[in-house]
């Protein structure tokens, strides 16, 4: 089954976030049908409170003139005011108009119920109402646009919104750096576990760990612990078993000398036990190079600038033997002073046993080449030989413990290059495995 990965800051951010908007729109509706309903009830009354205004001066205006006249001024633009378009009346006695205001002329086709009432004036909405007083006769309409009803609306969410919509972005940024910045020592944690080496198991003692975090830091630094004792533990095996390995392995060595001079020259006898020795000789060398491993792994790797040039020529000078015993031709170019930051006794294992594997898998009569150059700040070592070669399938499979390509012969253990390449990993360095020409292997390390 897959597994999807998600982001915690984007996760946060949502669940803020969405309740935030969902919160801001929940306002602004409830906001506009609040500001909707309070807006109409005010005007309404308006409009109710201009009527009977409107209705006592008409009867007052009528009961001082004695008659159904009531004479208008005409609109003096100086002062009218933009939103008197807006409103109009108009006022009938005993059926018969006797007053309008001018913007009134289009509502002849208009006939408004008592009270209030939505109508339709040349296509726009009006709000009417119609207040009749039954003992005089008088009836007073007033009516009013709806444009400004909405007009007022518009400003008043607008000086609500606005704000809101011009702030949270804002406050969407400020909630993205903080949980930025609150994530951050979760990001420099992640940071410094991965920058470790293989063999760094020691706890993690960072400055400011979130309490949210401990949890996890605390487990990782458990299980940091338990690595480092089952590794002990099996560094410890290894060295032991190394230990009491050797002693029946030489005593066996021994025996098997003396049954040899005892076979004399009975043929029979003669091949079976040299075959025997050879297998003493490679069960051995794997324990010597099983020991060699543990020891390797079991201590702290000091770094130090050291002569690597010397280091070369030491355990060339030292495994030479090994070559002139097979009629090997030993070509070396080793480039003098070439120093480098690293472990002495790490890089002459490192040196042997690429040395070691190149004299084993050559026959007899072969060419074995040793190159040491600094080229462009970076120190390459070159090992190359003329024997079988490792296929491309198996250039990576073989730098694993106890593991030798199919078409190798020879007795290896496939202990060589791992511990060759445990080598060069604790010194952040290269291990390369190429073809030589015309035939062979190139093992080329850059440091």
């Amino acid at each position: 089954m897959e597994r999807r990965h998600y982001s915690v800051r984007r996760h946060l951010l949502r669940l803020i976030a969405l309740p935030i908007l969902l919160a801001g729109l929940l306002i602004g509706a409830f906001a506009f049908a609040s500001v909707w309903h309070e807006i109409e009830e005010v005007y309404d009354a308006q409009l109710s409170h201009s009527a009977k205004v409107l209705l006592r001066l008409t009867d007052y205006e009528l009961a001082g003139r004695g008659g159904t006249d009531i004479p208008l001024q005409s609109d003096q633009p100086l002062f009218a005011h933009k939103y008197e378009k807006n409103i109009s009346f108009r006022i009938w006695k005993d059926e018969t108009l006797i007053g309008k205001s001018t913007n009134a002329d289009g509502f002849d086709a208009i006939s408004a119920p008592p009270g209030f009432s939505d109508q339709m004036v040349n296509g726009e909405p009006w709000r009417f109402f119609v207040y009749m007083d039954d003992r005089s006769g008088t009836v007073v309409e007033v009516a009013e646009r709806y444009e400004i009803r909405a007009e007022l609306i518009l400003q008043i969410l607008g000086s609500l919104l606005v704000p809101m919509l011009v702030f949270l972005p804002v406050i969407l940024v400020v909630i993205w750096v903080g949980i930025a910045r609150s994530l951050k020592p979760l990001t420099d944690l992640s940071e410094a576990v991965d920058s470790r080496d293989t063999g760094d198991l020691r706890p993690i003692t960072a400055q400011r760990i979130p309490e949210e975090i401990m949890p996890l830091v605390t487990a990782l630094n458990r299980l940091f612990a338990r690595v480092s004792e089952s590794f002990s533990r099996e560094r410890e095996f290894t060295d032991n078993a190394a230990h009491e390995l050797r002693t029946p392995l030489a005593a066996m060595k021994t025996q098997t000398q003396v049954l040899i001079k005892r076979a004399g020259k009975s043929p029979d006898l003669r091949e079976g036990l040299d075959n025997l020795q050879s297998s003493i000789d490679r069960a051995t060398h794997m324990v010597e190079q099983l020991l060699s491993f543990a020891r390797l792994q079991s201590r702290d790797m000091e770094m130090a600038d050291m002569d690597f040039s010397l280091v070369v020529k030491q355990t060339l000078q030292d495994i030479s033997p090994l070559a002139l015993a097979k009629n090997q031709e030993f070509e070396a170019d080793i480039a003098a002073g070439v120093t480098v930051r690293g472990n002495a006794d790490a890089l002459a294992i490192l040196v042997r046993n690429l040395l070691d594997n190149a004299i084993k898998y050559t026959p007899e009569g072969g060419g074995i080449s040793v190159e040491l150059v600094r080229r462009e700040g970076v120190v390459c070592l070159t090992v190359s030989d003329t024997g079988p070669g490792i296929p491309d399938a198996d250039k990576e499979r073989v730098l694993e413990r106890f593991t030798r390509g199919v078409a190798l012969g020879g007795s290896g253990s496939g202990l060589g290059l791992a511990m060759a390449k445990w080598v060069v990993d604790s010194h952040q360095a290269k291990l390369i495995l190429s073809d030589n020409s015309p035939r062979g292997l190139n093992a080329r390390v850059q440091l």
